[in-house]
């Protein structure tokens, strides 16, 4: 049985589609499993607080976009971190989180079981460098606190630090047991 050549240029123009379609569809296979691969990447635990990009930081169980956003905001605002146990500061990590996730962190260059003596901070004396160390107090707050030492004179108490624009009484509770007069 002969077929007319209107029949097999069908036959083989369809034939030439299903190739084509097929080629695509095996592309976009190939595509996005190499996209896949590419994307995961292997990070060896303990993560380095200090160096942690965002995707290492995310791949800690626990932890995700938003809290490793604010490691990273903290470790850029308070120049790094120096324990682990620093994170209690970082907004939504508290003791149950840093518990769960301390495992998988280390700051390199520090002893984590020895607990360094603790020297208080006087703000009365401090440089606006110094008060830059505290917790939640940025350059803006530092400045801040300087300027209302200048024009006021010493503070007697840690209640007189919530005259200072932009310190209100959850910083300070961050700050209390850090600071002497």
């Amino acid at each position: 049985m002969r077929l007319r050549k209107q029949h097999q240029r069908t036959i083989l123009f369809v034939a030439l589609v299903f190739f084509i379609l097929l080629g695509i569809v095996m592309e976009r296979e190939t595509r996005t499993e190499e996209d896949t691969t590419a994307s995961q990447k292997v990070v060896a635990f303990p993560v380095e607080l200090n160096t942690a990009s965002l995707e290492d930081l995310m791949s800690i169980p626990g932890i995700g976009p938003v809290k490793a956003q604010r490691i990273i905001d903290y470790r850029e605002s308070h120049g790094g971190f120096s324990s682990v146990e620093e994170l209690k500061n970082v907004s939504g990590i508290g003791e149950k989180t840093l518990e769960k996730i301390s495992r998988y962190v280390t700051v390199e260059g520090v002893e984590q079981h020895i607990k360094r003596e603790v020297t208080k901070l006087n703000v009365n004396t401090a440089s606006v460098e110094e008060l830059e160390t505290l917790p939640y107090i940025g350059e803006v707050k530092a400045k801040a606190i300087v300027e209302y030492r200048e024009k006021n004179g010493p503070f007697r108490s840690p209640e007189d630090l919530l005259d200072v624009p932009g310190i209100g009484e959850k910083t300070l509770e961050k700050i209390r047991g850090k600071i002497t007069f």
